[in-house]
């Protein structure tokens, strides 16, 4: 699609961020009360986990994301899925919050900062938030789906958990440290 089609939105990189969104829901419903549930709800995981890389993939080689749309939707959607994820787990299978907050932390984190950047025009005026997936940030994104899936199948979780949150925490700081970078820079190209 070109840049000035009349639905720049509607690019195959953007359809298959939004697909994450009905297997959020999928994967509620094949999960289930039991581990016994297990495989079905990996294999939405899965599903999940391929749309991923392939919306990030074909948008870097077709060049379709030209009205950047989906450097900011494929992080919402991503998040949207684990969301449901989560809740499932919660819901179905007893999980606590707490471990699920940890394995959360950047993002449960990363929310009320969104707001306070987006209520500061002084903060917006000199930081620029770079949505684009880090290798950090990628690396945390990893961790979490093996957390999931250890919570999933009824394996121990703790090291998973642990290492999601500790990945999530140092993709953060990674974030901010960006996003300072090219507000000095631009400071720095504006005198």
């Amino acid at each position: 699609m070109s840049a000035t089609a009349p639905f720049p939105f509607l690019t195959l990189p953007n359809l298959l961020s939004l697909a994450r969104l009905p297997l959020g829901w999928l994967f509620w419903v094949a999960l289930g009360p039991t581990p016994g549930h297990a495989v079905a709800a990996l294999g939405v995981m899965g599903a999940a986990a391929a749309t991923d890389v392939l919306d990030g993939t074909l948008a870097r080689r077709r060049g379709t994301d030209l009205a950047g749309v989906g450097s900011w939707l494929d992080p919402i959607c991503d998040k949207l899925f684990i969301g449901a994820v989560l809740a499932a787990l919660h819901f179905e299978r007893g999980i606590s919050l707490g471990l699920l907050a940890l394995i959360v932390a950047r993002e449960l984190l990363q929310l009320p900062m969104s707001i306070v950047y987006r209520a500061i025009p002084t903060l917006r005026r000199w930081l620029r938030y770079d949505f684009r997936a880090s290798l950090l940030g990628k690396a945390a994104t990893i961790a979490q789906f093996l957390a999931i899936g250890a919570l999933v199948a009824g394996l121990p979780a703790r090291l998973p958990v642990y290492l999601a949150f500790a990945l999530g925490i140092a993709a953060l700081v990674d974030y901010l440290r960006r996003a300072v970078a090219i507000g000095r820079a631009r400071g720095a190209d504006a005198r």
